[in-house]
């Protein structure tokens, strides 16, 4: 008689979630925590705000769609607390009732608010849906767009933004010296030199003033800055990188100052042999890296050796640089920005037949229906 498989339980079902889940589906039971029925990518931002029929198509997939995710249980929900001593969790679920799903294995991959585009809200795609293309619309109605903050999103907006609609005014206001900071000086400098071009008005050394609640929405109306510059605005996308990570319901011996979980070098939870975590969540490196960088693999290896008793034997180690897309598909392409500096330049035919199509959905992600 065949054994039983081993109970996995994944919280969190955003890319490193959904990537670990496709690759543990087949060794595990696995169960799936999620606020969302639908991956609803973090990356790529200005696209979403600026071309969300595109940003849908790839960036926004049924959980249903994926094909190593079909023997996966799905539970639409919030996890509330985890017992680590008796191995289960506790789960608000969408519709008010509570549950409680055991496990043998816990993967924590629930992520970080981030902005508006990023939560712990329990969500229908038709909450969505909806949100999406009011931000989306009320950036396309705008004239005057302010976007706060420095890192990747926020160049991402400004830079799509203002290719998109150059009718409009674009202003990106962030604290620091320079922009992209963890990237290579090259890349910084290359962005610095595209927002130039594309007329984007870029305010280094300026702190925006405002309240936590500001930051979950895209609004309009008045900003105020440290240095007393006021300006109004018919846009305001908040995009600061204030990170709050999804671990309220998580022990707090697992966490660290900022409430991130924290990791060994193989990305188990540390003093715990049954708990591993990954992503945004996870405090492997100043800027989190595991929420890229392949640390997906580094993951799912190490987990398949505990469960059949052996020891992790792969490490995550966080690059020198980050590394990867700041922008998105544009026009005349994507490029790929290196950890030492260097561009990749892909054609965007080549993109939307090749790179999407068949190296992401076919290759990375085993395959979407």
């Amino acid at each position: 008689m065949p054994q039983a498989k081993q109970k996995l339980v994944i919280i969190g079902m955003g890319d490193t979630g959904v990537l670990c889940a496709v690759r543990l589906s087949r060794q595990f039971d696995v169960t799936a925590i999620t606020t969302k029925t639908s991956l609803v990518s973090g990356q790529e931002l200005g696209m979403r705000l600026t071309n969300p029929a595109w940003w849908r198509k790839h960036y926004k997939i049924s959980l249903q769609r994926y094909r190593r995710l079909q023997g996966v249980r799905l539970v639409h929900g919030r996890a509330e607390s985890i017992d680590i001593v008796s191995q289960h969790v506790e789960v608000q679920l969408a519709y008010g009732e509570a549950s409680s799903v055991p496990y043998d294995y816990l993967l924590i991959a629930s992520g970080a608010s981030n902005g508006f585009w990023r939560n712990d809200r329990i969500s229908s795609d038709d909450e969505i849906e909806a949100g999406i293309e009011t931000n989306a619309e009320r950036l396309r109605n705008a004239r005057k767009i302010d976007v706060v903050g420095g890192g990747p999103s926020a160049v991402s907006v400004a830079l799509n933004t203002a290719r998109q609609f150059p009718e409009s005014t674009v202003a990106l206001h962030f604290s620091g010296q320079k922009l992209l900071r963890g990237y290579h000086a090259l890349t910084q400098d290359y962005y610095a030199h595209a927002l130039e071009q594309a007329g984007v008005k870029v305010h280094p050394n300026r702190r925006a003033l405002l309240a936590d609640h500001q930051i979950d929405q895209l609004g309009s109306g008045q900003l105020t800055f440290g240095d007393g510059a006021v300006v109004e605005s018919d846009a305001i996308v908040w995009a600061i990188g204030r990170m709050r990570p999804h671990s309220d319901f998580l022990p707090d011996e697992l966490l660290d100052e900022q409430g991130f979980v924290v990791t060994d070098l193989t990305l188990q939870v540390s003093g715990q042999n049954n708990l591993f975590a990954i992503g945004d969540v996870a405090a492997t490196d100043p800027l989190r890296s595991s929420a890229r960088n392949w640390a997906y693999r580094v993951l799912a290896h190490n987990l398949g050796r505990c469960a059949k008793g052996k020891e992790p034997n792969r490490m995550f180690r966080p690059p020198s640089h980050r590394w990867g897309s700041v922008v998105g598909p544009q026009d005349d392409g994507l490029r790929i920005h290196s950890q030492s500096g260097g561009i990749q330049r892909l054609t965007r035919r080549l993109v939307d037949r090749l790179l999407l199509p068949l190296v992401v959905r076919r290759i990375i992600y085993r395959g979407v229906d």
